[in-house]
């Protein structure tokens, strides 16, 4: 019991003992998303008495975090509240500014943690599009760091010397219910949709953020194709680029494709049709020289009964002959032969 008591009292004692070492942490971040600066007790069921965050401004000279000053409100919170060993402080929103050094003090220990927040920064060169009236086109404009998020943005349409903003929100009425930001789930990723495109919206765009960044996209609207299109908006670059990983693919006009697939579809039909064409032209000569040779059998039956008939009938002609010429000799013998046959 004794030895319980002495351990219970060491415990007390002790306190609360922040985990990890004197290293300092690095963290990295981006603009527009929160990170969690981890500063806990070895055992969460102990509860420091003070805890302070503190923040580096410059060198030397540190300045404390509170949650209840303007600077830091509705951004910066205590997990738990010291309610437990958990001592850690969220950072919401992220900004650019955000980045530093960080410290959790807890009475005579501490630890270090730095913060690096990544911004939007764009990826400028002038972009020339080109759609067609009635269809869409997309405007490009994106973060080097595509994870990033810009803390404000904008598009600028330029009408001759006037700036009109068209996105977030639309000073014309012009855009309304026709643009969009086509972002693919990627925070950096500002590109704006333009649906139903018409002639006047031709022209020089702007994506604009913080009021000093930006890239500059020219817009190009023809005429409506006559027939069916598939063809994309075409999207130049007049800035000097490196050469890309993967090379674009290149574009097949449709109608020679088509042609192809017909043409590789009609050759076995067409092959199919010649050997079913010579198949049936030999079977016929096949049928044809079969019935010849049929009826050319019956004709020289025919033939030889009736060089049989005709000899019978030669020879009765002979005798009959025979006996008219011999009658006409001897008149006597023909009335004895018709004696006799009486």
């Amino acid at each position: 019991m004794v030895c319980f008591y002495l351990l219970l009292l060491l415990h007390i004692t002790a306190g609360c003992r922040l985990e990890g070492n004197s290293d300092i942490k690095l963290i990295t971040a981006y603009t527009g998303d929160s990170v969690l600066l981890s500063c806990s007790c070895t055992d969460l069921h102990t509860k420091p008495e003070t805890l302070t965050w503190w923040k580096l401004i410059n060198k030397n000279n540190w300045v404390e975090i509170s949650p209840e000053r303007e600077q830091y409100k509705d951004r910066f919170q205590l997990i738990n509240d010291l309610s437990s060993g958990n001592l850690s402080l969220l950072i919401s929103h992220l900004t650019v500014e955000d980045g530093g050094d960080y410290r959790c003090i807890k009475e005579r220990e501490f630890r270090d943690f730095r913060l690096t927040v990544k911004g939007c920064t764009l990826n400028q060169h002038t972009v020339t599009v080109t759609g067609s009236v009635g269809q869409s086109v997309l405007l490009p404009c994106s973060c080097s760091e595509l994870q990033a998020k810009p803390h404000t943005f904008r598009w600028i349409y330029f009408k001759g010397s006037d700036r009109i903003t068209i996105f977030p929100k639309d000073e014309t009425n012009h855009y309304t219910d026709r643009v969009q930001i086509f972002n693919d789930h990627l925070p950096g990723n500002l590109s704006l949709l333009i649906s139903h495109l018409t002639e006047e919206d031709g022209g020089w765009y702007r994506c604009e953020i913080s009021n000093t960044i930006d890239g500059n996209i020219k817009l190009i609207v023809k005429d409506a194709p006559t027939g069916p299109s598939t063809s994309r908006p075409v999207i130049t670059t007049t800035s000097p680029n490196p050469e890309p990983a993967t090379k674009p693919t290149p574009v097949v006009n449709d109608n020679t494709t088509a042609h192809s697939e017909t043409s590789s579809v009609k050759d076995p039909h067409t092959s199919i049709i010649i050997c079913t064409a010579v198949g049936v032209l030999l079977l016929l000569l096949i049928l044809g020289g079969v019935m010849y040779w049929k009826h050319r059998g019956q004709r020289r039956g025919q033939t030889e009964t009736g060089d049989g008939q005709t000899g019978q009938t030669t020879q009765q002609k002979k005798q009959n002959d025979c006996d008219v010429l011999y009658t006409a000799i001897n008149p006597q013998t023909k009335c004895n032969k018709a004696e006799e046959k009486g």
